[in-house]
């Protein structure tokens, strides 16, 4: 691999002045002129709100001057957010280049922008509304290495923007951003998905479902949150396969307290709800909020498991899933017959048939099966699958990344493990 360099980055005022002053900031110096202005570049326009926090939006150009001119001029005359952002008087822009970056790098380092931006806690509104993600080439595996050097000198100019690394990872809505860089396994089912959904939309068919199986840890949520996301932007561009997808009735519905948190979050901060209040919910406000006579056009459904299979609470039905796809053109449901853990989540064997049965017709059935929580070897995976899912525990596989070892005492395991420290 060639040296990686730095990055380049000059913050201008975002203006009707703001190419004049870019041009006054690098002037006599030839590398930045090359970098900033011959250069494809990433750019990052940020403006403070009044109740905290900040109103952003991320871009990639091949001319820096050209794309800020149509932001200013242009993108204020069709849409709001960037008619808000003409009018701020506190906007601010970052122009980001370095030696290595292509059409196809900063495509993917403005994809990585917009995942760890959504990750940012004094991120309110973050506007892109273009899938970017590139496949293999020649440079990509220099972006990690390049983005987080442009990340680091971006906290020297503004840490409450851009804040440690770590903090963002750890986060939860980092962790089911629609930004993630998707498996091969992943891409091909949320192509499937993606042409199920827009076949079922214009034939106006009603209760189909897609099931997507996979276990914990295959990548199932940052799917269903990117297939989300892909959804609520489509558009009508004209053609007769796109009339009406602006005002399609897309909802998410998830039993998990946090995680209904989560979804909140990223639909809020991508600004995913004006079309429908309740966008994100549990599946029970979902039922009873919704009749049979007007279906939704989309319901995707995190963790399937956990819907209730008996009547409880403000539910009175006896199958939420039933009910579910009562209401809806097109339910994407995420499942994972491994983790139902309550009663009223119980599922017989002959039921989840059932269910796979009524997905296979439509042929709509989707296994996930890369493990992608673990860096292991096959057959390590294969090992913990059969302790986990066979209740057997056969000869432990050799794996240079772990020391795996069975111990008849907790105690004495711990014991071990505190000395190797």
């Amino acid at each position: 691999m060639s040296d990686i360099g730095y990055p380049v980055i000059e913050q201008i005022k975002y203006d009707p002045q703001a190419t004049g002053e870019l041009e006054d900031a690098i002037n006599g110096d030839k590398l930045k002129h090359k970098l900033l202005m011959d250069y494809p570049t990433v750019y990052v326009i940020y403006s403070p709100i009044k109740s905290g926090g900040y109103k952003v939006y991320v871009g990639e150009t091949n001319d820096i001057e050209r794309r800020t001119e149509q932001h200013l001029n242009e993108d204020p005359k069709v849409r709001d957010d960037w008619r808000e952002l003409s009018k701020s008087k506190d906007a601010q822009m970052f122009v980001i280049g370095h030696d290595h970056f292509n059409k196809s790098l900063t495509l993917d380092i403005e994809n990585q922008m917009m995942l760890f931006m959504l990750g940012v806690p004094s991120v309110k509104r973050l506007n892109n509304r273009r899938e970017n993600e590139q496949n293999e080439y020649y440079t990509s595996n220099e972006k990690d290495k390049i983005f987080s050097r442009i990340w680091r000198k971006l906290r020297g100019f503004d840490k409450d923007l851009f804040p440690v690394e770590s903090i963002i990872r750890d986060s939860a809505i980092f962790k089911a951003s629609p930004f993630h860089n998707l498996t091969t396994e992943q891409k091909n089912a949320k192509d499937i998905i993606i042409d199920r959904v827009i076949d079922a939309l214009l034939s106006k068919k009603k209760g189909q479902l897609i099931l997507v199986e996979g276990e914990a840890g295959s990548g199932k949520t940052v799917l269903l949150s990117t297939i989300f996301y892909l959804i609520s932007t489509l558009k009508d561009d004209g053609s007769p396969l796109r009339q009406g997808f602006d005002n399609l009735k897309n909802y998410v519905l998830v039993n998990h307290d946090e995680q209904l948190k989560v979804y909140e979050d990223i639909i809020d901060k991508l600004n995913l709800n004006y079309k429908n209040d309740d966008v994100v919910s549990k599946p029970t406000h979902f039922i009873n909020s919704h009749d049979e006579s007007d279906p939704a056009d989309v319901v995707l459904v995190d963790e399937a498991h956990l819907l209730w299979t008996q009547g409880k609470q403000a539910y009175r039905g006896e199958n939420q899933l039933d009910d579910i796809l009562k209401r809806a053109r097109i339910t994407v449901a995420i499942f994972d017959r491994n983790q139902i853990l309550k009663t009223e989540e119980y599922l017989e064997p002959q039921q989840i048939q059932n269910m796979e049965e009524k997905a296979m017709e439509q042929n709509n059935l989707i296994m996930l099966s890369n493990q992608l929580r673990i860096d292991a070897n096959k057959e390590t995976i294969q090992w913990i699958r059969d302790i986990t899912d066979k209740k057997i525990i056969k000869k432990i596989p050799k794996d240079s990344k772990y020391d795996l070892r069975i111990f008849d005492d907790a105690k004495n395991c711990m014991k071990q493990y505190e000395r190797r420290l």
